[in-house]
């Protein structure tokens, strides 16, 4: 995965699965999530995504697979653009 921490944070802050960004949280609220993510082996899949904000805010419904997918998306153009 060639996508960078930053680029994922800023993702993730985008995306803001579970309204921390939206409650003033900081821009990097989300980069032990992204942290986690980016220590996934191979191809990202939506239920690793879901898993990784189900563990971390341990709340299984914490970040959607709407919100995964557009993740997963954003992360893909980012990663096919190297």
């Amino acid at each position: 995965m060639a996508i960078t921490r930053d680029e994922l944070i800023k993702i993730l802050a985008k995306a803001d699965p579970v309204g921390l960004i939206a409650k003033g949280g900081p821009a990097d609220e989300y980069a032990a999530e992204a942290d986690a993510i980016l220590g996934l082996q191979g191809v990202v899949t939506l239920t690793e995504i879901t898993g990784v904000f189900a563990v971390a805010f341990s709340e299984p419904g914490a970040c959607t697979r709407e919100t995964a997918r557009w993740i997963a998306e954003e992360m893909a153009k980012l990663d096919g653009g190297r």
